[in-house]
């Protein structure tokens, strides 16, 4: 181990696809148009949000390199559970009722050089079972970033003859959802109150509840006295979570007592069966 540099890469980075961050801006978009492109450090993907069944069972993923250098990554499904909160946690069993579609999706290629302004296709096929039966069947495509380690790079010494480079690797997941059968799902929205956010800007706690057989995702919008106020896009509600817990910032001054506040949750009229739902609050 004398005279030797042992370089490490360390996680330090995840963009989580279809997490509901909250947005400060006002809606420009209605529910039913396509999810902005997914991006990192340097990496653009889309779509963002991938729905296989009988009818479509391929897609095509384009990958873009905004960068000014070539980068490296690797491509796998990976299987996640959603809490409450949004998070997503590795998993190695689905919960009741639903599945993981994993074994049944087949893609190519598994890593990519990409160039600056050269993107690349990575094509997912459903090879889907007679024999499997009726439901949803979720995971979650990573693309990670190799990190590329030069032998002249500098690393902070440990101990004698020893140094270690620490590196961010960055990466970005999809949904990647498979549907057989006829699947339904019912939105609810609860808990409705008032908070104050950093800076004291006021927002809206709620609970997104679902129900059914297949997962949400959809759009969130506030009104304030019936003009928009504030928005939440592509947020999803997987099988393995029957409620979110969001915050909408609003873009409103002063109090909001006495004031008309409503919120919306619509999915895209492309989503068969679209849930929606709507509650009011008059604080």
């Amino acid at each position: 181990m004398h005279d030797k540099n042992i370089r490490l890469g360390a996680f330090l980075a995840l963009a989580i696809a279809g997490a509901a961050w909250p947005s400060p801006g006002l809606a420009q978009d209605n529910s039913s148009a396509p999810p902005p492109p997914v991006s990192g450090p340097g990496l653009l993907v889309t779509p963002t949000y991938v729905v296989l069944d009988n009818h479509t069972r391929s897609e095509a993923l384009l990958l873009s390199n905004r960068g000014n250098a070539p980068e490296t990554y690797r491509i796998t499904i990976v299987n996640r559970l959603q809490k409450p909160d949004g998070q997503l946690v590795e998993a190695d069993k689905p919960v009741a009722g639903e599945g993981f579609a994993s074994t049944i999706v087949r893609y190519a290629p598994r890593e990519v050089v990409l160039a600056p302004d050269k993107p690349q296709t990575v094509r997912l096929l459903l090879q889907m079972p007679a024999s499997l039966p009726d439901g949803e069947y979720r995971s979650h495509i990573l693309f990670q970033q190799i990190p590329t380690v030069t032998a002249s790079e500098p690393g902070a010494e440990v101990a004698p003859g020893i140094s270690v480079t620490i590196r961010a690797v960055f990466g970005i997941t999809i949904p990647l959802i498979v549907r057989k059968g006829t699947l339904a799902a019912t939105a609810s929205l609860s808990d409705l109150h008032v908070i104050r956010l950093a800076g004291d800007q006021p927002g809206l706690a709620f609970h997104l509840n679902r129900s059914g057989s297949r997962s949400l995702h959809g759009d969130l919008l506030a009104q304030v006295d019936g003009s928009l106020a504030g928005q939440l896009r592509n947020v999803n509600v997987f099988l393995s979570t029957p409620y979110r817990e969001l915050v909408i910032p609003l873009d409103w001054k002063g109090e909001l007592k006495g004031h008309h506040i409503s919120v919306q949750f619509a999915e895209g009229e492309a989503i068969p069966g679209p849930a929606s739902a709507t509650q009011t609050l008059s604080p």
